[in-house]
């Protein structure tokens, strides 16, 4: 019997339990999947309120961890919250004694307490990266991924990137035929392209203030399917090409050649999102060319395709 333990500590997101709780926790061995034991473990074996809703009865106390397969820290509400000692020294007797360690979301900030994350590659939710850069210093933090497996530790991206995460041990541990027959069971895809990068909130510089420049960026956010580049924003704003890039710069923070290009991606995922148009004509409207050009800035910017990427963000 496969074991599965969940470290369960004040504060536990509710979507982080339910997330294990459907990989290990359902029966499937109808459809040839498990078994699997899924334990609820806390401190004394008490019960906890979760976050934002819902109310925990517990199986195990800690020391119900030390003989499992695989021991999940799941996120929780505040990652900056303490970590009890005791949830530490069951997580460092587990890890000694070979059991492998996971976190999901924000429970990265549990495993960097416990320091397992020290050389290790580790990531999180995006918005709070800088902050467990800060808490476990010596890991190596992958931004963009949505999750990392460093054999006996893992770690996943925020919220859903824990429903990945989980597929993936399944996948790891039990074969992809197995791990595709418990996607289906749950329907969704048995791995999702690209990382979480394509869900990060990083907006272009606004409209600058300088009149020249300001005026400028509003004419060629209207034309980008046109043939612009350097030397046509120069000309529009009366400005030589070196006056030009240097005031450009000092107003946005970026090169102009960087921000057309930026503003012409950010444009075509839009008409990705909201459109069917045809990735070539997406490419032609956004001034990025051909559908080749566009698959290439895509496919560097945040490793998936237009046809991947539309199907995860298509909106219409």
């Amino acid at each position: 019997m496969y074991t599965v333990g969940l470290l369960v500590l004040p504060g536990t997101r509710t979507f982080d339990i339910a997330v294990p709780a459907e990989v290990w926790g359902v029966d499937r061995t109808d459809s040839a999947i498990g078994p699997f034991a899924l334990r609820i473990c806390t401190q004394g074996r008490k019960p906890l309120a979760l976050h934002p809703v819902g109310d925990l009865r517990a199986t195990h106390g800690f020391s119900g961890l030390l003989d499992c397969d695989l021991v999940i820290a799941p996120g929780r509400a505040d990652p900056h919250a303490p970590v009890p000692a005791a949830a530490v020294r069951v997580l460092r007797q587990a890890h000694a004694a070979g059991i492998t360690l996971a976190s999901l979301c924000s429970g990265a900030f549990t495993l960097a307490a416990a320091g397992v994350l020290d050389g290790r590659p580790a990531t999180t939710h995006w918005r709070l990266l800088a902050a467990l850069a800060e808490r476990a210093p010596l890991a190596r933090l992958s931004p963009e991924v949505l999750f990392t497996d460093d054999g006996d530790v893992l770690t996943s991206a925020g919220v859903v990137g824990g429903v990945d995460l989980c597929l993936h041990l399944v996948r790891r541990d039990f074969g992809a035929d197995l791990a595709a027959r418990l996607a289906k069971r749950m329907v969704m895809p048995a791995a999702r392209s690209g990382g979480q990068r394509q869900f990060v909130d990083t907006p272009l510089p606004g409209r600058p203030d300088g009149p020249d420049i300001g005026s400028t960026v509003d004419w060629a956010r209207q034309r980008l399917a046109e043939p612009l580049g350097v030397p046509e924003l120069a000309e529009r704003s009366g400005m030589s090409e070196r006056t030009f890039h240097r005031a450009f710069t000092a107003a946005t923070g970026t090169t102009p050649g960087r921000w057309l290009q930026a503003e012409r991606l950010r444009f075509a995922r839009q008409l990705l999102e909201t459109t069917a148009l045809p990735v070539a004509r997406v490419a032609q409207r956004s001034g990025l060319g051909t559908a080749a050009n566009l698959r290439r800035r895509l496919h560097a910017e945040l490793g998936v395709s237009p046809a991947a990427y539309r199907r995860t963000h298509q909106v219409c």
